[in-house]
């Protein structure tokens, strides 16, 4: 998955991003360090768990994120469209 461009602030975005992260309905574990965030979902229909990393980049003004499925060989997309989601949310909603 690219990585998710912003403007302005890294610490704005990514305190915008975690709030996100935090607020689906879906999660079910969140640990924060600096810069780093691992999300926990939980799927609806099997309830299996997905692992979320997100790692901000100020540098590079991105949000690096990796999103996989702790079983099976395919998820149906289930992590890509998830990711996407998060990020028009985000992109939507975020003010340089």
């Amino acid at each position: 998955m690219p990585p998710i461009a912003f403007e302005g602030c890294p610490e704005t975005a990514w305190r915008q991003w975690c709030q996100l992260i935090a607020e689906h309905p879906l999660v079910i574990q969140l640990a924060e360090e600096e810069g780093c965030l691992h999300a926990v979902f939980r799927t609806r229909w099997f309830r299996f768990r997905d692992d979320l990393h997100s790692l901000l980049s100020r540098e590079e003004g991105v949000i690096h994120v990796r999103s996989a499925s702790r079983l099976g060989f395919w998820d149906m997309n289930t992590n890509r469209r998830r990711v996407e989601s998060l990020r028009q949310q985000f992109q939507s909603t975020h003010q340089a």
